[in-house]
């Protein structure tokens, strides 16, 4: 009796584990941003007209079609806009699930106003990249590298500052102990969560109201066999332990997804050059739409301090 309740509880723990995994990582047909009737159902309804301009702005500036291949096979797709007299490069990734428009359209002028390139790819398992998982930054943290080849390859050595937002900003920060070529300025990371464990488990509880525990044990051993990546590989507050880059933080006080904490948790491990900007009443992904004049003024120094010097 007790062995036969022992399997069954097992049996619970991988059903559940197993539709968490899948539910997370497995990648599904995306939204069609650009139609009215998709954002109409979305928290986006109100960034509609700033999706379409951002997306005007693309188009009217050639973004060009680039392709780098994974280090695991994958085919990534992303977008090259060069400035006219380049200072530098923004690399720039995109969050969860989300895309280049919705995540940075409302900052690709500003950057490339003050003479900054830039290549925006599709994320892994997101719009015309290949893949089939979404690793929470994992394995699409080792794709960065695989730009920044790319870069150096095709542009040369000009100064690269590492940008992203939610996961995408976990990318870029799980990149900071990384051995990273000499011309990476800098890192700028907004909202990004601490470790996949963290973001997954936070959701999953929020959702369902018990603790992820067992739960997410048995989603990682399955991510491990079907992904090959685990929600515990990567934490942003140990790679920062052993960053030397000057690093701007951003989040959103406001924040109902990604915990604010968690950025603030991930300041304080972060050695080295360091800028920290909590906006008050901002959600997620929302610091620039709710206190903009700061959010670039800041930017603007933060790059004249690292690019131009």
């Amino acid at each position: 009796m007790i062995f036969s309740l022992l399997g069954l509880a097992l049996i619970a723990i991988f059903l559940v584990g197993g539709y968490l995994f899948f539910k997370a990582c497995r990648r599904g047909e995306e939204p069609r941003w650009l139609e009215v009737e998709t954002l109409e159902n979305t928290n986006y309804k109100k960034y509609a007209t700033h999706i379409a301009a951002a997306d005007r702005w693309l188009k009217s500036h050639n973004a060009q079609d680039v392709f780098v291949e994974s280090r695991d096979g994958l085919r990534l797709h992303g977008h090259w806009i060069p400035a006219e007299k380049p200072i530098g490069t923004m690399l720039l990734a995109h969050g969860y699930r989300s895309t280049k428009l919705l995540d940075f359209g409302m900052v690709f002028e500003l950057y490339h106003n003050v003479g900054m390139n830039l290549l925006i790819p599709d994320q892994r398992s997101h719009g015309q990249s290949e893949g089939k998982w979404i690793t929470f930054g994992v394995k699409e943290s080792r794709d960065m590298l695989c730009w920044l080849e790319f870069h150096n390859e095709k542009y040369g050595y000009l100064p690269v500052v590492l940008s992203g937002l939610s996961m995408g900003a976990s990318t870029m920060l799980y990149l900071a102990d990384a051995d990273l070529p000499d011309n990476v300025k800098g890192i700028i990371a907004d909202c990004g969560f601490t470790s996949p464990s963290a973001i997954v488990g936070k959701v999953f509880k929020d959702v369902v109201h018990i603790p992820a525990g067992v739960f997410l044990w048995a989603a990682d051993l399955l991510a491990r066999i079907f992904a090959g990546f685990s929600f515990y590989e990567k934490d942003s507050r140990k790679s920062l332990k052993h960053n030397r880059l000057p690093v701007f933080l951003v989040h959103g006080m406001a924040d109902d997804f990604v915990p604010c904490e968690m950025t603030r948790q991930a300041f304080k491990a972060c050695t080295g050059k360091k800028q920290l900007l909590l906006v008050d009443g901002a959600g997620h992904g929302e610091s620039y739409l709710v206190d903009g004049q700061n959010y670039k003024e800041m930017v603007i120094a933060f790059l004249n301090e690292n690019i131009r010097r």
